[in-house]
């Protein structure tokens, strides 16, 4: 499989002419991946990474202390 297509220029020196169609599917596969992904990380993790070392919002201060 031909990944890249490279032509001569005018000038004898090799030129990148474009790359394969057959590289779309990995691509699209890689974006969508890392899509998941960090949809995962932000909806798992970062809310503890946020609230580290709060306290809890259920936390009511005694009044008059």
């Amino acid at each position: 499989m031909e990944l890249l297509r490279v032509t001569r220029d005018m000038y004898g020196q090799a030129a990148l002419q474009g790359v394969t169609w057959e590289l779309i599917p990995w691509f699209a596969g890689a974006s969508v991946a890392f899509i998941v992904g960090h949809a995962l990380f932000a909806a798992l993790w970062m809310p503890r990474i946020k609230n580290k070392g709060k306290k809890p919002s259920s936390f009511v201060p005694a009044a008059g202390r």
